[in-house]
């Protein structure tokens, strides 16, 4: 009987040890600045497509093997998302798709939310942008874009009021 017993402890314990091995990390997000003092001019190559059409690009801060631009015309701002396979341009959705007001923008005074699953892979974009009320138009409002990223390329998949949302749309399977 207690070779029975000693024997199921040994066949139990390193099942009731690992009871969370397979239990996935929680997602998680790194932060990095769209302040344009954090932001520099990228390389002539990089730089020249976007000098081609008239408009004005600085390189921030991004996750290693990303690269995050921030791309101007005269009226708006939105971002341009580089790498692992991946280029994709804010313009259309953040500009003419999805606006918000007039003149929507980049929030520059706020960060850029890389949002990442419980295995570190890069899964969502969250940026702020803000625009002027079309109805009063001296009050700006502002809405969280939630870019989707996956290997074959990126979409938005949403826009929300607050952080917190965006967070939770960014955590969904929701894909483009």
């Amino acid at each position: 009987m207690r070779a029975r017993v000693r024997r199921a402890a040994l066949v139990l314990a390193p099942l009731i040890a690992c009871s969370s091995c397979n239990a996935r990390a929680a997602p998680d997000s790194v932060s990095t600045s769209l302040r344009m003092t954090d932001c520099t001019a990228p390389a002539p190559e990089i730089a020249a497509p976007y000098e081609r059409r008239d408009l004005g690009v600085q390189q921030c801060p991004a996750l290693s093997g990303w690269r995050l631009l921030l791309v101007s015309s005269d009226e708006n701002t939105w971002v341009d998302v580089r790498g692992a396979g991946v280029e994709w341009s804010g313009e259309r959705p953040i500009v003419y798709e999805m606006p918000i007001g007039l003149f929507p923008s980049i929030d520059t005074g706020t960060n850029v939310e890389w949002r990442r699953d419980g295995r570190g892979t890069l899964t969502a974009i969250i940026v702020r942008v803000a625009a002027q009320d079309r109805e009063a138009l001296t009050t700006q409002q502002s809405r969280m874009f939630v870019i989707r990223v996956a290997p074959t390329g990126a979409c938005v998949i949403g826009r929300v009021a607050t952080a917190a949302d965006a967070r939770m749309l960014a955590d969904t399977n929701r894909g483009c």
